[in-house]
């Protein structure tokens, strides 16, 4: 009952997020400025101090990010565990795994559900199960410029808009499928 009673207090005036982040960094995790997290519990809270993410970085809903694999304990040679640096300006997409012994390059970008395995070189797009070179950042960028199809929907706070903005949007998509919100 006394640790339970300890942890009760120590966490009482704070919410989840807050309280891990604080466990993560007493415990030796190595986070730069302005990164974004949005995923509930992404970072292996066993080891932390194996995991640096640098500046800028946003990372997306559903992340894991590993230090360790206990898988191999089953071999009988222990917990696999290994560094897991990740650059600045990256983007690691919703419902990715990176797994430990991984570096990802600085101005990287992991599409949603990959797993990653083997480093990411700077200035690259990854993605796939097994997480795989697709294209370098600035030929994403220039697809996605000159592939524009829609007229550019700008909208700050669509959250907030009115259903009938949100439905002149819906419909400008029907048949281009895909725009742009700023």
């Amino acid at each position: 009952m006394k640790i339970i009673s300890k942890i009760k207090k120590l966490f009482s005036n704070k919410n989840a997020q807050q309280a891990e982040m604080e466990y993560l960094l007493k415990n030796g995790l190595h986070i730069g400025k302005n990164v974004q997290i949005f995923s509930d519990y992404a970072l292996d809270s066993e080891w932390p101090w194996l995991i640096s993410i640098g500046d800028n970085t946003l990372i997306s809903t559903n992340v894991k990010i590993l230090a360790h694999d206990a898988s191999t304990s089953k071999l009988g040679i222990g917990t696999k565990v290994g560094r897991v640096d990740i650059g600045k300006n990256c983007f690691i997409g919703s419902g990715s795994i990176v797994l430990c012994g991984v570096t990802i390059g600085d101005n990287s970008i992991i599409g949603a559900g990959s797993v990653v395995s083997k480093d990411v070189k700077a200035n690259s797009v990854y993605a796939g199960c097994p997480a795989k070179y697709i294209c370098s950042v600035e030929e994403l960028k220039n697809k996605h410029e000159n592939g524009v199809q829609c007229d550019e929907y700008v909208w700050n706070q669509w959250i907030n808009a009115p259903i009938e903005d949100k439905e002149k949007m819906r419909e400008k998509l029907k048949d281009c499928r895909i725009g742009y919100v700023k």
